[in-house]
């Protein structure tokens, strides 16, 4: 194989379309000291991020979130446990390279180049990783959709002159249950975990997360009737092995077998799938985890049953992330973001001082009779 390998480290951005949007794209952004950035939505969603991967995300309220609500410094220091993991097993007869894209780590085994694309509207975020060694790239983004929470979509590609046999596992971790109140999470965090239990639904991708009772010492009934919401969509294949905990990736590393997961209790939760992939030089393949939190069970049930008709299902969740995109495009329409002349970059800061002020006080509605507050942002 035969690569023009990057020996040119130095960090640049630029703005350039990407997957049909217009994208910020800032390269080899490892070489900078790890930042943080907001993902907004035209709903309640919230995701703050790190460029290092890790993030906080949830709806309305550090309460209710599906990853856990810390401070900057704690979430560019838990990327190996909180938010998105992948781990890349490429088989040869000869041997096998174990590949863990954005793992700090793992720097200096692989001639590689991260990188990070945000769209320009602020609703999406792309983490790309290439592999110059082994032929592959590896990204996965996230976005939000106001009907079924959190999306993740992953993509493997061979990007050398040769057939590649490989396994891989990828999925999120330190997934929360509904109930966990935010000052046990912050101080008492183990104690948390004991009250929690991870279950995957039968014969479905769809894992929930719940704890036996809400966190309380009071003599009287506390049930925790809600649930954390996961589950995958993979239009290639019918099955994938699914892990509901983070148990197991050792073993995965170890070049062993991993087993199915349908019952987790007294730890944090997880959500991975594990497959084979044979890609074919300058080939493609990927997946998708959609998350949400706060699922009760008429919803539970509304949702296994839209499961089992998986292309139906993907149509619907990326029409409604275009839904979610338009009305925050709509949104911020009635706040005079757009701005056209012949500097690019002068009218994408003025969308995004427009956007951030927004999200401060809102927007006038009705004529402006009222004032509509567009995004629940901390």
């Amino acid at each position: 194989m035969n690569f023009n390998f990057i020996t040119n480290r130095q960090v640049s951005g630029e703005i350039l379309d990407f997957e049909g949007e217009k994208f910020y794209k800032i390269s080899n952004v490892d070489e900078m000291s790890p930042f943080f950035i907001s993902v907004v939505s035209s709903g309640d969603h919230y995701i703050f991020i790190s460029s290092t991967g890790s993030l906080a995300a949830g709806r309305v309220r550090p309460e209710n979130a599906l990853f856990p609500y810390r401070s900057v410094d704690h979430i560019h220091e838990n990327a190996e446990n909180t938010g998105s993991k992948t781990i890349v097993r490429v088989k040869n007869d000869d041997y096998i390279k174990l590949w863990e894209p954005f793992n700090k780590h793992h720097e200096g085994l692989y001639k590689i180049q991260r990188n990070i694309y945000k769209n320009t509207i602020g609703d999406k975020i792309v983490f790309e990783e290439e592999n110059h060694t082994l032929g592959l790239v590896f990204k996965y983004s996230w976005t939000s959709s106001e009907h079924y929470g959190f999306i993740r979509e992953s993509e493997i590609s061979n990007i050398s002159d040769i057939n590649v046999s490989l396994d891989i596992l990828d999925g999120i971790q330190n997934i929360l249950p509904p109930g966990a109140p935010l000052s046990a999470l912050q101080t008492r965090s183990a104690l948390v975990d004991a009250y929690k239990v991870n279950e995957r639904v039968e014969k479905s991708s769809l894992a929930l997360y719940t704890m036996y009772a809400k966190l309380s010492d009071k003599a009287e009934p506390a049930e925790s009737l809600l649930a954390t919401s996961v589950f995958s969509i993979d239009l290639n294949r019918k099955d994938n092995n699914i892990l509901i905990s983070s148990g197991q990736l050792d073993e995965f590393r170890r070049n062993k077998s991993v087993k199915e997961e349908t019952l987790t209790k007294g730890v944090r939760g997880s959500y991975f799938v594990e497959k084979s992939l044979d890609l074919l030089k300058n080939q493609s393949k990927g997946w998708m985890i959609v998350a949400d939190i706060d699922k009760d069970h008429r919803s539970v049930q509304s949702l296994k049953n839209d499961i089992e008709n998986k292309s139906q299902l993907f149509t619907k969740i990326k029409d409604s992330i275009k839904s979610n995109q338009y009305d925050l495009i709509k949104l911020m329409s009635g706040a005079d973001a757009w701005q056209v002349s012949d500097n690019e970059v002068s009218c994408i800061h003025h969308y995004k001082n427009v956007l951030f002020n927004s999200m401060r006080g809102g927007i006038f509605e009705n004529s402006y009779k009222s004032i509509r507050l567009i995004l629940f942002l901390l």
